[in-house]
């Protein structure tokens, strides 16, 4: 293998596009780099060389940051998620992480799958439907059609008289759904939150009230603005697409509007958001409004990922708890440690730890409940 070929498959293996023949390979070459024997130069080319283009092209792309002087950063890419994957299945560039932790407390045990898509749908008669990601059937509620498939509940041909038949979607821990309201405005409900609202829209507004967090592209009407209520706050939009976040274990409920323009209500305050704009709603104070906000991380859940730009250690585990379905408990001070980059949430939690590991904090995961470690 010559040094070309070397490094297009570690531009491959960090771009996350390498087959599964090409993982082997660098899984094999990698392995014999960090042995003192067994390296066929003839065969392999220069053992010192070919480290240093698998580490160096990957680390690279990946734009890894350590600094253990104060805090650990961890900066990963999309593809860098790709790539700390593989070292969590035993790819040998985690050895000093290795010697770091205590041993046998990182990931032992039945492994934790990501959330996926289900809910409860709760029809106004008190019937509850419970819903996956395979079903396809057709339901009626009076005159509204519900059609539920492919991880999504849809309604139509709802009437006036609809209006009264309060439904509620709720997706569990570790889970999440997708919803178009009789209006046509589509909800992507993240894990451990729930949506009421009519069967039928009619009147001067289209309320829904949330509690959680969704995703809103909400279907324009003039005549009939839609708003979303959550605990004492309000939004209030005709056709716009945002984001609300609205957890309990949250220190506020922030609205990030990504297209439109939304009035916030909190309180005795109000604001016109403009889109990119946020809104941070805290009990105790005033609306808070950052006027360049990162919409892309923001919404990371909605894509698939998580997003961990800036995000403290509570913040990321609280994130972890919601979509694994587990506890955290941390054995100590909570770790003051910034974390930056993106990990898909379809990871198993154990990669995810492994890949947060690389920052210099450590786990130990009993039963679902993951256990935070002093550093």
């Amino acid at each position: 293998m010559n040094q070309e070929q070397l490094d297009e498959l570690a531009r491959r293996i960090a771009e996350g596009s390498a087959t599964a023949e090409e993982i082997r390979l660098y899984d094999y070459l990698l392995s014999k780099v960090e042995e003192e024997e067994g390296w066929d130069e003839t065969l392999l080319g220069d053992q010192e060389s070919t480290g240093r283009i698998l580490r160096g092209r990957i680390y690279d792309n990946a734009g890894i940051q350590r600094n253990r002087v104060r805090s650990m950063i961890i900066k990963i890419s999309v593809a860098a998620a790709v790539v700390v994957l593989f070292v969590s299945v035993g790819l040998k560039l985690r050895k000093s992480a290795d010697k770091a932790a205590a041993p046998g407390t990182m990931l032992a045990g039945k492994a934790i799958v990501p959330g996926s898509d289900k809910a409860v749908l709760t029809l106004a008669n008190g019937e509850e439907v419970v819903l996956d990601s395979t079903q396809g059937k057709m339901m009626q509620q009076g005159s509204t059609t519900i059609h539920l498939q492919n991880g999504q509940v849809v309604y139509t041909n709802a009437t006036a008289a609809q209006t009264d038949a309060y439904n509620v979607l709720t997706t569990p821990p570790g889970g999440q759904y997708q919803l178009v309201l009789p209006d046509g405005s589509k909800v992507w409900l993240n894990a451990a939150s729930s949506l009421r609202f009519p069967a039928g829209f009619s009147g001067r507004e289209r309320k829904v009230e949330l509690k959680g967090e969704a995703y809103f592209e909400v279907a324009e009407n003039v005549k009939m603005p839609f708003v979303v209520q959550t605990g004492d706050n309000t939004v209030q939009v005709l056709g716009t697409h945002f984001n609300l976040m609205a957890y309990q274990e949250e220190p506020s409920t922030n609205v990030t509007l990504l297209e439109g323009a939304v009035r916030v209500l909190h309180k005795t305050d109000t604001a016109l958001l403009k889109p990119g704009q946020q809104a941070i709603l805290a009990a105790n104070r005033r609306i808070e409004t950052v006027k360049l906000a990162d919409t892309e991380k923001i919404i990371a859940w909605k894509n698939g990922y998580f997003s961990l730009n800036g995000e403290g250690t509570a913040v990321v585990m609280r994130q972890l708890a919601r979509w694994y379905n587990t506890e955290v408990e941390y054995a100590g001070k909570v770790p003051d440690l910034k974390f930056e980059g993106s990990i898909k949430r379809s990871y198993d939690l154990r990669d995810v730890l492994a890949i947060l590991e690389e920052s210099g904090i450590h786990f130990r995961v009993e039963g679902r409940k993951i256990v935070v470690l002093p550093g």
